[in-house]
């Protein structure tokens, strides 16, 4: 949505005027210096740099009394104490604390002579005077404590900030914008942090070396390169957030620039040959500071008077980069800043030295807070959980041996004379105690600070780890779809949800599966999944809403798509292979603030591997049963084209013994083939078919073979109408009939009876039994019954000589082996001129 004229051309005015505005008091000092030419006709000659002994000097009844020494300062070397009342100064008496502080800013570099009272003992010391450390301000204990503590928090901060944001930079231009800046505002707190720890620890650098003196030199400009830039990124950053502003400002811009620059290079010419002119480095602390407070003031000012720079960066991904009461606050802190430091608050104008060096501290330390407000936006898609939560327990951990140590070292000082050589030892065995201690609790300590500092993002890590393990144990992809779309749902609080996944890859049931959670309207369909499927599997990287977390360069129609339907994050269901068998699209979260960062991808791209790798598995699972079905059934059809030849060879044979004696029963027994050759030609190649399928082929054959013997064959059967659809495993029934006739009811004199019947048994299988009253088989001679599966039993009727187990029984057991798992369904029972009862088992419920 492009802005209003007016909104567009007060933008550019705003900022034409806030780069104005910011260099009024360097206007200022450039023209009183004119103005001073001007009067006087003669240059104003440099100023010395300002000198400073270490000490604040302070007016109490009438005295002139040390309030604060700088411990390790030349004054502090010399003798000089807090609580002494200066006497003299270069044999000088003085009434008032402002005017020794004018005679010490004036020699640098000498030493002077301090007459003192301690007590009632008046003393006499040579203090040396060295420059004043530029925007540093030792002049109480509280204060340099505070320094400090806020500047080591400030950088600690900033340190987080820039940790979180790295990982983005290569992604959104935005992070690294938030990166820059947040550089800008470490390099300035970090540096002073370094200076503040340089005096604490070291002492002034002019009393160390002159190397030294040139390094904190170098680290002052650093520090002030960082202050003096981060409001002009601030500023910028704000200007190019939102796509509307930054169009309309795109030729003002640069106008941003014009303060700092002269800023920074006025201080640099200062620093580096004492002056600028006449003008000293510290001149330019005020000029520098009422800059800051207006650049900042201008960007958190701006987002509550532009609603543009208040909208989200994309509707979809409701988190507004600006917080009002945040931008509030600093903006009412920076208009007093502003103020204070262009001379405009009587009150703080008036104070003393000490309350400005801590109004000022202030300002230094609130003027970065914008920092963390402005990239926030960035920030919130880093890995700022875990970074916070590792540095809080690092810091717990870290804490607690130092306090011991310290405690430590306290007891040893109670119990024993501080200062000798046995002390040292002890405090060394003292630590090494510590560290053996902390080396044994290293883990458990892990473990509790983690518990201690869990977030909520954490708990949805174990809780999707804890899932991921599980994954690998699905045998049904449906089943993993839906688990695993309701797991992340519940764990991210993702406010809708929907998973596609290829499933059978490599086999003819491939397809896709689909699991949905919360779904919302507008959907994410197979028509969107159609649009955008091919882009997705070629790139194989995660697709986002918003830019920081964005890996694709999806097509502009296809990113469109993604966004008409709501989505806020799309990761490719990739595996070892790196191509990826699916997708996993979600909706924006339910809290309204709360959004998506790398953690979370990081543990959907996880979850999604392990996703991958469980369909290929599945896929193969579904290959190898479509393989062993495959060659089940192959062997199946060689065993049926076995059987086909060998009835067929034995029909015509019958046909053949007929022509010649009975041709009328001949041409009869063709029709009857003919018949049977129907039958088998509607089975066709199927496994099973109904048993009156079966009982008619069965019928047929008979018909044959009762024309060849006449009224030595005779048929009986007890069929249980029920069982009359039981799908039987097809030409089993005839062959167990072929093989009564031939090797039972042919070779006994007289001929006999083939007996067919079918029964229910309570075992739940139903029976079907082949009985003849022929001559039995030898092999079978023995009481006990023989199974199919009986190996020794089959070893011995092929060793007795007797077709038994020939080719079509051995493969109607092979089949029913194949087709049931079982090798008991198969039976005989046979005697010595009884006949023999050959029995098939076939399970109701066919596995």
């Amino acid at each position: 949505m492009a802005l209003r004229p007016f909104t567009a051309r007060f933008l550019r005015v705003f900022v034409v005027l806030v780069a104005v505005v910011a260099l009024l008091p360097v206007g200022h000092l450039a023209a009183d210096w004119v103005s001073f030419v001007r009067v006087v006709g003669r240059p104003l000659e440099p100023l010395p740099p300002r000198g400073f002994d270490w000490v604040y000097w302070t007016d109490r009844e009438g005295e002139i009394v040390a309030a604060y020494v700088v411990p390790l300062s030349p004054a502090h070397e010399a003798g000089l104490r807090a609580g002494d009342v200066l006497f003299q100064l270069q044999y000088q008496q003085f009434f008032t604390a402002e005017d020794v502080k004018q005679v010490v800013s004036r020699a640098s570099g000498q030493a002077l002579p301090y007459e003192v009272t301690r007590g009632d003992e008046p003393l006499v010391f040579e203090v040396p005077i060295t420059r004043y450390p530029t925007f540093l301000y030792p002049l109480s204990s509280a204060l340099q404590v505070a320094s400090a503590w806020g500047f080591s928090l400030a950088a600690f901060l900033h340190l987080l900030a820039l940790l979180t944001v790295a990982p983005l930079v290569l992604r959104s231009k935005r992070a690294r914008r938030s990166f820059v800046l947040i550089g800008a505002g470490l390099l300035w707190v970090g540096g002073n942090l370094l200076r503040i720890a340089v005096l604490m620890l070291v002492g002034p650098p002019e009393t160390v070396s002159p190397a030294f003196t040139a390094a904190f030199d170098g680290l002052t400009l650093l520090s002030l390169a960082g202050w003096i830039l981060f409001p002009a990124f601030l500023l910028r950053h704000v200007l190019l957030d939102a796509s509307d502003v930054r169009q309309a400002t795109r030729w003002v811009r640069p106008m941003i620039y014009v303060a700092p620059v002269m800023l920074g290079v006025a201080v640099l010419v200062a620093t580096v040959r004492g002056t600028i002119g006449p003008i000293p480095p510290d001149a330019f602390l005020r000029p520098i500071l009422f800059y800051v407070c207006c650049y900042v003031a201008a960007a958190t000012g701006l987002p509550l008077l532009v609603p543009a720079l208040r909208r989200p960066a994309d509707e979809h991904y409701p988190a507004p980069p600006f917080s009002r009461l945040g931008s509030a606050g600093i903006l009412v802190f920076a208009l007093l800043g502003a103020l204070f430091a262009y001379n405009a608050l009587p009150l703080l104008a008036t104070g003393n030295d000490e309350t400005v060096a801590w109004i000022i501290l202030l300002l230094q330390l609130l003027s970065v807070l914008p920092v963390g407000l402005v990239s926030v936006a960035s920030l919130r898609y880093g890995r700022l959980d875990t970074v916070l939560s590792r540095s809080l327990a690092y810091l717990a951990a870290l804490g607690g041996l130092f306090f011991a140590f310290v405690g430590g070292l306290w007891l040893l000082e109670a119990l024993g004379a501080p200062g000798t050589a046995d002390s040292d030892v002890v405090a060394g065995l003292w630590m090494v105690v510590l560290l053996l201690i902390a080396e044994r609790l290293a883990r458990p300590l892990r473990r509790m600070t983690a518990d201690l500092f869990t977030t909520e993002r954490q708990r949805a890590r174990q809780r999707l780890n804890r899932f991921g393990d599980r994954v690998r144990t699905y045998l049904d992809p449906e089943r993993l779809a839906h688990d695993t779309v309701q797991v992340v749902g519940e764990a991210l609080g993702v406010r809708s949800a929907v998973l596609f996944l290829r499933a059978g890859l490599g086999t003819p049931q491939e397809r896709w599966v689909q699991a949905s959670w919360r779904p919302e309207p507008p959907y994410f369909t197979r028509a969107e999944l159609g649009r955008v499927w091919s882009q997705i599997q070629e790139e194989g990287k995660v697709w986002a809403a918003n830019a920081e977390l964005n890996e694709s360069s999806l097509a502009p129609g296809d990113a469109a798509t993604l966004r008409a339907v709501g989505a806020a994050l799309a990761v490719p269901v990739t595996g070892g292979q790196g191509v990826p068998v699916g997708v996993f699209v979600l909706g924006r979260k339910v809290r309204r603030r709360a959004v998506y960062n790398l953690e979370d991808v990081e543990m959907l791209r996880a979850l999604c591997g392990q996703l991958a790798l469980a369909m290929e598995r599945l896929g193969l699972l579904e290959r190898e049963q479509a393989l062993v079905r495959e060659s089940a059934e192959a062997h199946l059809a060689a065993l049926r084209a076995q059987i086909n030849p060998h009835f067929l060879f034995n029909a015509l044979n019958t046909i053949a013994a007929l022509i010649g004696e009975r041709p009328e029963e001949a041409e009869s027994v063709v029709e009857h083939l003919a018949a049977l050759f129907r039958t088998v030609l509607q089975a066709g190649s199927r496994t099973f078919v109904p048993l009156e399928e079966e009982l008619r082929l069965v019928r047929q054959y008979l018909a044959i073979e009762q024309a060849r013997f006449g009224e030595a064959l005779q048929v009986e059967e007890a069929l249980d109408d029920s069982l009359a659809t039981l799908p039987v495993p097809a030409f089993s029934l005839q062959t167990l009939v072929e093989n009564a006739v031939k090797h039972g009811i042919e070779r006994k004199r007289g001929g006999g009876t083939v007996r067919l019947s079918s029964r229910r048994l309570p075992d739940g299988t139903a029976e079907i039994a082949v009985a003849d009253t022929g001559v039995g088989i030898p092999a079978l001679f023995p009481a006990a019954p023989v199974l199919a599966g009986d190996e020794e039993a089959m070893a011995l009727a092929e060793d007795g000589g007797i077709d038994f187990f020939g080719i079509g029984l051995r493969n109607v057991a092979s089949r029913l082996e194949r087709l049931y798992g079982r090798t008991d369904l198969l039976s005989f029972e046979s005697a010595p001129e009884q006949g023999t009862v050959a029995r098939i088992q076939i399970p109701l419920a066919p596995s």
